[in-house]
């Protein structure tokens, strides 16, 4: 121990004894007790530190008197510190080996000749006032080490037990040595008590093994006693744990607690198995920190799960991961949240941050849900890679099977994906600022699609849902927006007006003005069950496309999928009821004076005729309509008139147009127009 002399001098105690000389340093240590010293004088290092190889009463400091402690060797010396501060130094003079079963002598076999025999007294800290006026400040928890037990070479998982449930007491630090010791011959299963550490010495240093059934570390209270009360300190650290492959083997389970730390420790190969695991029996699981953790070449590197049949405790709350690495492998999953196998109660990791980096190869899944799974009003950032040696990527970073109930919500932070192929199969890039999102469906990579692509963007809600926002394209063309666009949408329902479905969609440029896949296009379909799904198509060459979009998700049911799926066009189960292309749309327009609300549609009919009629379903005469031809043969004759009542809008033309089937396309706008009073003059 060190202790503070003057500013920028540290007092040892071996400095302490040197300034005292031999005389006087025997003295404070050894005080007065009858054949202490063995009738010679000793040095200084000799009396404080032994002197194994030497003639004479050797000592050997062993640390605190505390239980599980073996003592081979007389000169083998236990410390204990009475209520007056004085610490006496006891050596074991009965037959040995003696395995101490108190934290006392007097407990433990007794003060006498024939059993605990005391050698020295210190008084340290008056010591220290007389000689430099400082005092003693704070103290230290003790250090238990699994090797002073007897059971320790024969039976490592009975000596740890064994420390532990002596540890549980007063608490402290249980001290696992370095080298490779295995758990799965002796058992294991091991419940860890509160206020205690479990500390090796060092990631790759101190290494154990667990192939068995179950477990091989747990903290979990019972139905009325934490194991892991408010405010305390209980800890796995700085150690390895090794798996195998036992479909029921796990390396650290968490549950039913609050405050679990987890800090500079590796998990591997729990094959068949979780490394760790967060679940509920019947309290909530809260405060739990991982730092500097990796888990590699497991199952499932980290679950939270529910233990069948418990009662519904949604919770692991407060959870931080701070620079957690996990190395999944084909058919692994990184973090699964909720686990459907067990039940269908809620699992929420809420108010958490969270800092993942994920290895991902093969056919894997870096997040997973289960049915009721999310992570919610939390922040931080998931980033996925392929691993080091570079296998090809063809898994799933995000799997959302149930993205009515589960998966990410008011998510803070982004999530991003680098160097993989096949990416897309998700999202590459994602910010959810609680109530903006962002979401890129471009490369994961600089470079271009060289095909088009469809996504299935989301579900419509029911009455009064909706779906809105920007989508913003980048293309690899030369030309300054040429095929590029932003268009704003907003997509759902707003009664049973005629029409159904309405969007709002404006465009600026002209990224989604042609048929072919280098252009842009919103399809609205219903499937079998009366149910609207929102898809979208990006076009060829496309480096980026940016939605920034928002939408109601309760009480109506709007949801986001982000799937990538085949055209919707193609089918058959599917009933197209919209498309950006040629299907009326609302929008807005705001001028100095004047707000202008309006529809317009792309009407595709038969030529031979001279008069041609567009629905525009407002009930009443539309205060401004236009049309204007788009096809040849339509401008080889012209318009001459558009005029409307209120059910239709009629284009004539100025003489009949060429027959054929589809060759006459005409765009058509109309809608209403009222005072804007926000720019009205004064």
């Amino acid at each position: 121990m060190t202790e503070r002399k003057e500013p920028g001098e540290t007092l040892t105690r071996r400095k302490l004894l040197a300034t005292m000389g031999a005389a006087g340093a025997a003295a404070v240590l050894y005080g007065t007790v009858a054949g202490a010293v063995n009738g010679r004088e000793l040095s200084v290092e000799q009396s404080v530190y032994g002197n194994p190889g030497g003639s004479g009463l050797p000592l050997r400091a062993r640390g605190a008197f505390r239980p599980q402690v073996l003592i081979a060797q007389e000169w083998d010396i236990l410390e204990h510190t009475a209520a007056d501060g004085i610490k006496t130094g006891y050596r074991w003079a009965g037959q040995r080996p003696h395995t101490t079963a108190a934290d006392n002598p007097a407990a433990d076999g007794g003060i006498g000749n024939t059993a605990w025999v005391p050698v020295y007294q210190v008084g340290l800290a008056g010591a220290l006032e007389q000689i430099s006026g400082v005092s003693l400040v704070g103290g230290a928890r003790p250090v238990w080490r699994v090797t002073d037990s007897a059971l320790w070479p024969s039976d490592p998982t009975a000596a740890l037990r064994s420390v532990l449930e002596a540890a549980a007491v007063s608490g402290g630090t249980v001290l696992l040595p370095a080298g490779v010791h295995s758990f799965t011959a002796s058992g294991g299963n091991l419940d860890l008590p509160p206020n205690v550490t479990v500390c090796g010495e060092g990631v790759g240093v101190t290494n154990l093994q667990w192939n068995g059934n179950g477990y091989l570390f747990r903290y979990w209270r019972n139905a009325t006693v934490w194991s892991g009360a408010v405010g305390t300190s209980h800890a796995i650290a700085d150690l390895s744990i090794n798996g195998g492959g036992n479909a029921n083997a796990s390396g650290v389970e968490i549950s039913d607690t609050y405050g679990f730390k987890l800090r500079n420790v590796s998990m591997y190969g729990f094959t068949a198995g979780d490394g760790l695991v967060l679940h509920n029996r019947n309290f909530w699981v809260e405060g739990t920190t991982l730092e500097n953790v990796s888990i590699s070449n497991c199952k499932r590197q980290i679950v939270f799960k529910r233990q069948p049949g418990t009662a519904n405790m949604p919770s692991y709350g407060y959870t931080t991961f701070r620079n957690v690495s996990l190395n999944v492998r084909d058919g692994q999953i990184g973090i699964l949240v909720g686990d459907d196998a067990y039940n269908e109660a809620k699992h929420e990791v809420y108010n958490a941050i969270l800092e993942v980096n994920i290895w991902n190869s093969g056919n894997s899944r870096g997040i997973a849900f289960g049915k009721n799974g999310t992570i919610s009003d939390s922040w931080g950032n998931f980033r996925c890679e392929t691993p080091p040696e570079g296998q090809m990527y063809t898994g799933t970073f995000v799997h959302v099977q149930y993205p009515e109930t589960s998966g990410f919500s008011n998510f803070d932070g982004p999530i991003r994906t680098s160097h993989l192929s096949g990416a897309e199969n998700w999202t590459n890039t994602w910010r959810d600022l609680r109530y903006l999102k962002l979401r890129d469906i471009g490369e994961p990579k600089p470079g271009v699609q060289s095909s088009a692509q469809w996504f299935r963007v989301c579900r419509i809600g029911g009455d009064r849902s909706l779906f809105s926002g920007r989508v913003r394209m980048v293309t690899d063309y030369g030309k300054a927006s040429y095929r590029s666009a932003s268009a704003e949408f907003a997509f759902g329902t707003r009664g049973k007006e005629a029409g159904g479905i309405k969007p709002v969609f404006t465009v600026d440029g002209d990224g989604f003005n042609g048929t072919s896949d280098v252009y842009a296009k919103f399809v609205l379909c219903a499937d079998a069950q009366g149910q609207h799904w929102l898809y979208f198509r990006r076009p060829r060459y496309t480096n980026y496309c940016i939605f920034e979009y928002t939408y109601d998700l309760y009480p109506q049911g709007t949801f986001e999928y982000w799937d990538k799926v085949d055209s919707p066009e193609t089918n058959a189960a599917l009933t197209k009821v919209w498309d950006s292309l040629s299907s009326p749309s609302q929008a807005s327009y705001i001028g100095d004076e004047l707000v202008f609300t309006g529809q317009r549609a792309i009407a595709t009919v038969n030529g031979g005729s001279t008069n041609y009629q567009v629905a525009h379903q407002l009930g009443v005469v539309p205060e401004w309509y236009t049309a204007t031809a788009l096809s040849a043969d339509a401008n080889a004759v012209g318009i001459s008139s558009v005029t409307a009542d209120a059910s239709n809008i009629t284009i004539a033309f100025k003489a009949a147009t060429p027959a054929g089937t589809g060759n006459i396309k005409i765009a058509v706008e109309w809608g209403r127009k009222q005072f804007n009073n926000r720019f009205r003059p004064a």
